[in-house]
């Protein structure tokens, strides 16, 4: 059967309903906040806002403790509730600009944001708000591992609640041993990673630990010069590929001598220019520091990447930090065998182009004029 609509008409129908759809969110916000002036949610046996929502109008727990949380903040942010109501943010991308802004530096905030992937945005987020050393001992507190066995003992469940330093170093220990496990012999191809991870965490606690044999796992701190100050609230500190740690757990690791720690006090890292094509440890380090994982819009996945050129090697591009982006193996591919290009926008931020030309992902078309009175009820 032909299709009725064109692949252009289908990319702005859907940008016009989710463009509705946040410009909704943001009027219930509104709703939401005199609800709660008129405290609406006692009537109903309610303790609170989250669970009136979540109650009342079917919303997940979770999306309900957003939504209100979002609303909150949106009263001290008219700009960034501006922009949400235009149908420009999503209710995602409201709230993690929402944790990063305040009355004086909204408008800067988004002009910083904009353009951003969700999980740059969470992750300075993150970097925003890092834990304090009271949070890291209610951490450490609040620790607990469970092993269950079914009844006829065939097979046991092991769920852990950690730190996240620590469940970095689980996680890092397990992975390096399942990266090591070769094919299975039966079918000659590798099993699936969850299986090589259950495989990975079997070999580690069967072996001596001796680092003649196993070497010790590797962990890297990406701290501030500021955060390894003693007594300094100033300063974030995260382990490479994990969280945001306090600054005193930094301290303590940074005594490590199984840790790497990469410093940071305000100099721009360059790079080596045209001498290899290779890119060595330290530069790596400060690309993945800066990436976090890959860059390709809305790719949510923060291993197994690949650095990648802008300009390429051949063409005389250098292998400096300005001249190189993480991207995974399915995204570097489309770089190199289907005609996509990257270029800067002259603000540090890449910009991705279509085989075509066109910009991607492109400008959200926003609302429809015949959908925009929906969410006009107020006036």
């Amino acid at each position: 059967m032909e299709r009725e609509y064109s692949n252009d008409q289908v990319d702005a129908g859907i940008g016009h309903f989710l463009s509705l759809s946040a410009a909704a969110l943001a009027a219930a916000c509104d709703w939401l906040m005199e609800a709660d002036r008129g405290q609406l949610f006692l009537a109903d046996g309610s303790p609170n806002l989250v669970q009136w929502v979540s109650a009342r109008f079917g919303w997940r727990h979770s999306t309900a403790v957003q939504l209100v949380r979002v609303a909150r903040r949106l009263e001290d942010l008219p700009l960034l509730r501006e922009r949400f109501a235009a149908g420009e943010l999503s209710l995602d991308q409201t709230d993690a600009i929402s944790k990063l802004a305040t009355p004086e530096t909204e408008e800067a905030v988004i002009s910083e944001c904009l353009g951003l992937s969700n999980p740059a945005l969470d992750r300075a987020a993150r970097r925003a708000h890092p834990p304090s050393s009271e949070d890291g001992v209610a951490s450490w507190r609040d620790r607990w591992l469970s092993i269950q066995y079914t009844l006829d003992g065939i097979r046991g469940h092991l769920a852990a609640d950690l730190p996240g330093m620590e469940m970095s170093m689980v996680e890092s220990s397990i992975r390096e041993r399942a990266d090591r496990i070769p094919p299975n012999p039966e079918s000659g191809m590798f099993d699936p990673y969850p299986q090589r991870m259950a495989d990975g965490l079997v070999e580690l606690c069967s072996t001596t630990g001796d680092e003649n044999t196993s070497p010790p796992t590797r962990i890297i701190v990406h701290a501030d010069l500021e955060a390894l100050i003693e007594g300094s609230e100033t300063g974030v500190a995260e382990i490479e590929g994990g969280p945001v740690i306090a600054n005193e757990t930094a301290r303590r690791l940074s005594c490590d001598p199984i840790l790497q720690c990469a410093l940071y006090d305000h100099r721009k890292v360059l790079g080596i220019g045209r001498r290899s094509r290779l890119i060595p440890a330290w530069l790596r380090r400060q690309l993945w520091f800066r990436d976090g994982g890959c860059r390709w819009p809305g790719c949510p996945f923060p291993g197994w990447l690949h650095a990648h050129h802008k300009t390429h090697w051949a063409d005389g591009g250098p292998t400096d930090l300005d001249n190189l982006i993480l991207l995974c193996g399915y995204h570097h591919r489309f770089l190199h065998e289907h005609g996509w290009t990257i270029e800067d926008d002259g603000y540090g931020k890449p910009v991705f182009r279509r085989p075509d030309g066109r910009i991607y992902p492109p400008t959200r078309p926003g609302i429809d004029p015949r959908l925009r009175e929906l969410v006009s009820l107020r006036s």
